[in-house]
């Protein structure tokens, strides 16, 4: 299904959306659209963001603080590989540079060459005390995403927001993130400290936004059985060459088989069509066996429209998933027309 083009909040917006090397790397437009909206809401004076890839997450903070005639934003990223533009390979920073420039932001974004651990200490005085929104969506290793955290917390303002991405490991296989956001909760500064609250996205990479409540200082450590647990697992991937990514207990993946079958036989129906609006329209066709097998990451309830030649169609049919439980089997029977 084509996506409408009034997704796009400007035309340089759209152009970065459709370079070679923007997705998946980049935020979906649904998730960027939503950090505009969200920015809108907040009105925050400074926005900091690390990690931003080519800028089209930082497009969209800008714009919402360009629209609200206030504002500035920080965006920090190592910019340390080039990607595909389209016209051959191209630094990070300068494609991120070159649409600043397209799109006439250079007053209101800033973006810094460097680890975020590192720069620190160059932007401390214009970030102390004063960052009204914070984005943390960089180096998503375990050790990466707790410095992130814990270099920038202290200088967010009583009441301002962070925003963490990649926070679901079975899908975007990256553990830093879930770790500092269960760390968080076992060691009581969510709710304490912190109002949280995770989101799932259509790529099912997840967010998680964090209010600051207090202006109590914040420093957090892994625990260990957190990092021996993912030790383990790291070498048991090399051992056995599986590639696939470790699953977290807070985020373990649920499956979903659904099988298609006809309403007196009972038998299955190779070549059904299934057609889920809330997966974005996503369209299946039933095998040999009659099913269709789902990766579920979106809300515990799905309405989907199931037809098959010959038969009628089974409109807005509910599959009421089950969180707790990580496989699960739905039989849709369909009528002989």
């Amino acid at each position: 299904m084509q996506e409408p083009d009034n997704i796009y909040r400007s035309e340089v917006i759209k152009e970065v959306d459709q370079l070679p090397c923007s997705h998946p790397a980049s935020v979906n437009i649904d998730v960027a659209n939503l950090y505009y909206s969200f920015t809108k809401m907040v009105r925050p004076l400074l926005v900091v963001e690390i990690g931003c890839f080519i800028g089209f997450s930082t497009l969209h903070f800008a714009q919402a603080l360009r629209e609200q005639t206030f504002g500035k934003i920080i965006s920090i990223d190592a910019f340390d590989w080039d990607v595909d533009t389209g016209n051959g390979e191209q630094n990070r920073q300068e494609v991120a540079e070159y649409y600043r420039k397209k799109s006439n932001m250079e007053d209101i974004i800033t973006y810094i060459k460097g680890y975020s651990g590192q720069v620190y200490s160059d932007i401390a005085k214009d970030i102390e005390k004063k960052i009204d929104l914070l984005y943390i969506d960089g180096d998503h290793s375990v050790k990466g995403a707790f410095e992130d955290f814990n270099t920038y917390y202290n200088d967010v303002r009583v009441g301002g927001y962070l925003i963490l991405h990649d926070i679901f490991p079975s899908m975007c296989g990256v553990n830093g993130p879930r770790v500092l956001i269960d760390t968080l909760k076992k060691s009581g500064n969510v709710p304490k400290n912190l109002d949280l609250i995770e989101m799932q996205t259509r790529d099912g990479f997840g967010i998680s936004i964090l209010r600051k409540l207090n202006s109590k200082s914040v420093k957090v450590t892994p625990a260990i059985d957190d990092v021996s647990e993912l030790l383990v697992k790291k070498v048991w991937r090399k051992i056995t060459g599986d590639s696939s990514p470790s699953l977290m207990t807070s985020n373990q993946q649920i499956k979903i088989i659904i099988e298609v079958v006809d309403g007196e036989t009972n038998k299955p129906i190779e070549g059904a069509e299934f057609l889920c609006p809330q997966r974005w329209n996503e369209q299946r066709l039933t095998e040999a066996n009659g099913q269709v097998v789902l990766d579920h990451y979106l809300p515990n309830r799905y309405q989907v429209n199931i037809s098959a030649p010959g038969y009628s169609t089974k409109e807005d049919f509910l599959l009421d998933v089950k969180a707790e439980i990580t496989e699960q089997n739905f039989i849709i029977k369909l009528d002989k027309i």
